[in-house]
C-alpha cells in the first residue's frame, strides 16, 4: 500500500523526534556507572579516513613509479652507451672498407709526358714548338 505525502511527512517527523530524544541518552551500561569518565578520543569520520587512505595510496604509487622510471633510465643509459660504442666500431670499419675499395684512378697520369704520333696531322703554329697540344674530337 502506498502512503500519501502527508503520511510520509508524519513518519519523518516521528523518526526525527525519536532521534532527538535518544541522542543524549547513554548507549551502554559502562557509561551509566558513577566515577570518573574516560576522556573520549576524537574519531575521524569516514570521509577523512577515505581521503587519507587515497592520499597514502597515491603517494605509494608515485614512489613506485619513480623507482621504476629510475631503473628504466639507468637501463636506457647503459644501452645507449653500448649502441654508441657499437656505432663507432661499425663506422670505423665502413671507413676502412671504403678506403680499400676506392676505384683505381682512371685516365692518363697527369705527371707523365706522353708521346703522340702527329705525323701527317694538320698543325696550327710551328711544328718545332717545345709543347704540342693534340686534340681529338669524335663527331657522330
Amino acid at each position: 500500500m502506498l502512503k500519501t505525502g502527508h503520511e510520509l511527512f508524519g513518519d519523518f517527523r516521528r523518526i526525527a523526534l525519536w532521534h532527538k530524544m535518544t541522542k543524549n541518552q547513554p548507549r551502554n551500561a559502562a557509561q551509566n556507572e558513577p566515577g570518573p569518565k574516560a576522556a573520549k578520543k576524537p574519531r575521524p569520520d569516514g570521509m577523512r579516513l577515505a581521503t587519507l587512505a587515497g592520499v597514502v595510496a597515491l603517494l605509494a604509487i608515485s614512489i613506485w613509479n619513480w623507482r621504476s622510471l629510475s631503473q628504466i633510465q639507468t637501463g636506457m643509459d647503459s644501452r645507449l652507451s653500448q649502441i654508441e660504442s657499437r656505432l663507432g666500431q661499425v663506422s670505423g670499419k665502413v671507413e676502412t672498407v671504403a678506403a680499400q675499395l676506392q676505384p683505381a684512378r682512371r685516365g692518363p697520369d697527369p705527371n707523365r709526358v706522353y708521346r703522340i704520333n702527329t705525323v701527317g696531322a694538320p698543325v696550327k703554329g710551328s711544328p718545332a714548338a717545345p709543347i704540342t697540344v693534340a686534340e681529338f674530337s669524335d663527331f657522330q
